[in-house]
């Protein structure tokens, strides 16, 4: 368990986004960068590339900046691929009140599938330097698979008044659910429930989006949850000629693929589908694979960090208010 340290933390909005993305020093067309999904897509470029730059800005309320309890405030772009282990830090020049921004490069053949780009924003304050104090509300995907800049899903979501839909209307009181039958899985939110959907779409100040924040992150955490456990038992109980169970296909194998090695990160794919699948057939509690099918989520879902963040936001609005 990681502890909580209860020092100052940026409250406000804190925004990344790329102001410009080229391949070799020639321009990406727009429709390959999606503000709304966070995505830059670099697949299918009709010439052959050795270098992406991301020109990109972090933004963070200039007041508050101003106003904290904070000296010497750096902002660090941080790239990131689990596939090829990349990680690498670029250093950002603060160009306005609230505005660092950065070059940052990506070698095409240092990467595999995808990467992320972040924006995590050190101060030093009294009890010690260079102390973590924010980071980007929403990192950037670029991604080397794709020519479409959207991030891929297992998961839809929809409002339904649950009240006005007969096959929902049993679970009426209860503000979600997933529908994992159907060849689609889906994410059900109850529209009927007085101010969920308004928090969730509309949340204004920072109460509101700490909240948000919370609250997303728990849905996200049930419907992994579910989507795994449905997942596992549509494995069935086929063998191949060796003995080992049969990858389910369609999306039932793609959350398998995806949370297994979370699971069990010692483990090849396959090995972690026999461990899963023995472990349901022969019963028992299931505490072991029930707590690291919790792991897998929380670290999923970012759990830990979104806990911790909404603990230092609700310190800092009580700090303000017993001012």
């Amino acid at each position: 368990m990681k502890s909580l340290y209860p020092y100052p933390q940026l409250v406000g909005d804190v925004r990344l986004r790329p102001a410009r993305v080229l391949l070799d020093n020639l321009p990406v067309e727009l429709a390959r960068i999606s503000d709304q999904e966070n995505v830059v897509a670099l697949h299918g470029i009709d010439r052959r590339w050795r270098t992406a730059r991301l020109v990109m800005e972090a933004t963070a309320d200039p007041k508050e900046i101003a106003d904290g309890p904070w000296r010497n405030v750096r902002c660090l772009m941080i790239v990131t691929n689990s596939r090829t282990h990349v990680r690498h830090s670029f250093l950002t020049k603060n160009e306005a009140p609230g505005l660092w921004r950065a070059d940052v490069d990506l070698d095409r053949a240092a990467h595999i599938g995808h990467c992320q780009v972040d924006a995590v924003f050190a101060a030093d304050l009294e009890d010690g330097p260079a102390r973590l104090v924010g980071r980007a509300e929403t990192p950037w995907r670029v991604d080397f698979d794709s020519a479409r800049p959207t991030r891929k899903r297992t998961l839809k979501m929809v409002w339904k008044d649950f009240t006005e839909t007969p096959a929902l209307e049993e679970f009426r009181d209860d503000p979600w659910t997933v529908d994992a039958e159907a060849g689609e899985p889906v994410l059900y939110l109850n529209s009927s429930l007085e101010g969920f959907r308004a928090l969730m779409e509309k949340a204004s100040g920072a109460e509101q989006r700490t909240v948000r924040q919370l609250l997303a992150s728990h849905i996200a955490a049930q419907a992994w949850e579910a989507l795994f456990h449905t997942a596992l038992y549509a494995c069935g109980t086929e063998r191949d000629e060796d003995g080992r169970p049969q990858w389910p296909g369609g999306w039932h194998e793609e959350v398998l693929r995806s949370m297994l090695p979370e699971l069990w990160p010692d483990l090849s794919p396959d090995d972690a589908l026999r461990e899963a699948v023995e472990r349901r057939r022969e019963g028992g509690n299931g505490a072991d694979l029930h707590a690291r099918l919790l792991h897998a989520v929380a670290t999923r879902t970012r759990t830990q960090k979104t806990v911790t963040e909404t603990v230092r936001a609700l310190r800092r609005t009580n700090d303000r208010g017993a001012r």
